[in-house]
């Protein structure tokens, strides 16, 4: 049914979202040491840890678009583009 498999979408979205949001987590907790190198490895951890983030908040708004999707169509609906 449409319905089941734009839930399992939406789960599916929010799932990949909050494993993005674990995965910038673990590189914030990622320590460099004191060098040059150690310094530019977190700078470069921190960097990568901004962009899944931003991932993450993409995924949120595919699971949002899904949920409104799934309403629309649980009432009966159809969205065009």
């Amino acid at each position: 049914m449409i319905t089941d498999e734009l839930a399992l979408n939406r789960d599916g979205w929010r799932r990949r979202a909050n494993e993005l949001r674990s995965l910038a987590q673990t590189c914030r907790q990622v320590e460099g040491w004191d060098s040059p190198a150690g310094r530019m490895l977190s700078d470069r951890l921190l960097t990568c840890s901004d962009s899944i983030n931003t991932l993450a908040e993409r995924a949120d708004k595919l699971a949002e678009a899904y949920d409104l999707h799934l309403q629309v169509v649980s009432v009966g609906g159809r969205i065009q583009i």
